[in-house]
């Protein structure tokens, strides 16, 4: 069985752009009208989706994922750990970052700490 190309079933079935349809009675005013809005999608139910395949796939491979918000800085954070034992196989940001974020929260001079 040969698998068609569905790019060149398309553009087979589209006309060249300037090439007038049988019957095509189209004017220089119909062109400049503007094409009808895409329908509305709403996000929540798109990231809602995503999440969801996403966590599905990990927990065939063993693993979950975390997301959660920084109390301190406010930052997401996402965590992913292997099911059966729990140990954090990686997070992003990692406690590095989230810590020097923090230090400049509290103070622009903190990341400048030396001891002499």
């Amino acid at each position: 069985m040969k698998v068609s190309d569905p790019l060149a079933a398309v553009s087979a079935q589209t006309p060249a752009a300037g090439a007038k349809l049988a019957g095509d009675s189209t004017s220089a005013r119909s062109a400049a009208k503007p094409a009808p809005k895409a329908p509305k999608v709403d996000m929540n139910a798109a990231v809602r989706a995503a999440a969801k395949q996403i966590d599905s796939y990990l927990r065939s491979v063993g693993r979950e994922v975390e997301f959660r918000v920084d109390d301190d800085t406010g930052m997401t954070v996402v965590t992913v750990r292997e099911t059966a034992t729990g140990d954090v196989i990686r997070q992003i940001p990692n406690e590095e970052v989230l810590q020097l974020a923090r230090r400049f929260q509290k103070s622009s001079s903190a990341l400048l700490d030396l001891i002499v």
